[in-house]
């Protein structure tokens, strides 16, 4: 038998590593099979964790005005320290916003409000070395100012701590206490205590509409463990190699270096370009933006590209 030498040999050698890497492939089914449907799993996970984070606003065509707006108890405020109050004020100084203030604390809907639920103050400083001394004692403040017979000012302070975001600190703090200090004071600038003073809040009209909040942060990481499955299977099988040898033993025996990388080459190709695609499939399959958003191309070579750059 004629010896074989330069590019025949090269290819003879080529097409028996080839071989070699489809017979392990072969025999080591469920690894080959994990390498390839790795993608499924890690996008099924990511479909099931959209599926639970995703939160429906019905559609709305005539929202409903709300109209009640009651100071709450501090008890309700999240991680509130106890004892609490209510809210604390200043302007203690002023007999008129003493007069407000005990009706706003009558006059709550729905709950008088206890006057050992609420604290004063002379000024807003004094307020606030409280507040600071005091940390989640109270959910909000007023603060008054008697400009003149006229006009009297007042600002709102709500506690504004980010210790949960589940909270709806505007509508559930805010507004009654602006609410209940607008009402008082046109009530004392008018003279009259039982004057009307009704308002009511609602929504914008909108479609329906679906959001995920946590979705967007969480998609890189998961496509990334997807697809660093072939890279990881990769540098196992070549550390294998080197640990028995086997490289240094076939080149000995005449292997080129080129033919047994150009092997490495095509079989790891093949196999990024089955799990890029079918990445790209299962992502369409379960009706990610990513995939039915962009093109069909750019999105295979995104992926393809990446396990290639890793392999090599």
């Amino acid at each position: 038998m004629d010896l074989q030498r330069g590019l025949p040999l090269l290819f003879q050698q080529y097409k028996a590593l080839f071989q070699k890497n489809f017979l392990l492939a072969k025999r080591n089914k469920k690894s080959t099979l994990v390498q390839l449907f790795a993608p499924f799993i890690f996008v099924f996970l990511l479909f099931c964790i959209q599926k639970g984070s995703k939160r429906n606003h019905a559609e709305v065509t005539d929202p409903k005005a709300a109209v009640s707006f009651p100071i709450p108890p501090c008890e309700r405020k999240a991680h509130i320290r106890k004892p609490c109050f209510d809210f604390v004020w200043s302007g203690n100084g002023s007999a008129t916003i003493n007069t407000i203030v005990t009706a706003i604390m009558n006059n709550n809907p729905g709950r008088q409000i206890p006057l050992n639920k609420v604290k004063a103050f002379r000024t807003q400083d004094d307020v606030d070395a409280w507040l600071l001394s005091n940390p989640r004692r109270c959910p909000g403040a007023l603060h008054f100012v008697v400009r003149n017979k006229t006009v009297i000012s007042y600002g709102v302070q709500t506690n504004l701590t980010s210790i949960t975001n589940r909270e709806d600190r505007t509508f559930k703090f805010q507004i009654p206490l602006q609410l209940a200090a607008e009402r008082e004071i046109a009530r004392s600038l008018i003279g009259d205590p039982n004057f009307s003073w009704i308002v009511g809040l609602k929504e914008f009209a909108h479609p329906r509409m679906e959001f995920s909040s946590s979705l967007d942060a969480m998609i890189p990481p998961f496509f990334l463990a997807a697809v660093m499955f072939g890279f990881v299977f990769q540098m196992g099988s070549l550390v294998t190699e080197k640990e028995l040898k086997l490289r240094q033993a076939m080149t000995m025996m005449g292997l080129y270096d080129s033919a047994y990388w150009l092997s490495w080459l095509t079989w790891e190709g093949i196999l990024t370009t089955l799990s890029s695609l079918l990445t790209v499939l299962f992502g369409m399959l379960f009706r990610f933006d990513i995939f039915l958003k962009n093109s069909f191309a750019v999105v295979f070579l995104l992926f393809f590209l990446f396990q290639i750059n890793m392999g090599i």
